[in-house]
């Protein structure tokens, strides 16, 4: 009896190796209809998300990580300042 839920990962290389080929002359056919300036436009976007994005997002990180790692260490600056500045009775 066959099995109707075969198990993950039972495709075979060589079918995803045809899906990998068959995504690839689509996107090539995709690239031989484009004009020039779409196919310009395409790449300074490409470009863009490669290179641009993720340097702006770790930097942002970056920033908040050390903003974060400075106020942790003055909050016990304040509370011994507030404490100095109290004159006992």
């Amino acid at each position: 009896m066959k099995d109707i839920n075969p198990a993950p990962g039972g495709t075979s290389f060589s079918a995803i190796w045809n899906e990998l080929c068959a995504y690839a002359r689509q996107g090539m056919a995709a690239l031989r209809a484009m004009s020039w300036p779409m196919l310009l436009a395409c790449c300074l976007g490409l470009a863009f998300l490669i290179t641009i994005l993720p340097l702006a997002i770790m930097l942002f990180a970056l920033v908040m990580l050390l903003k974060w790692a400075s106020n942790s260490d003055d909050a016990g600056a304040e509370q011994k300042a507030a404490d100095s500045q109290q004159s006992p009775q």
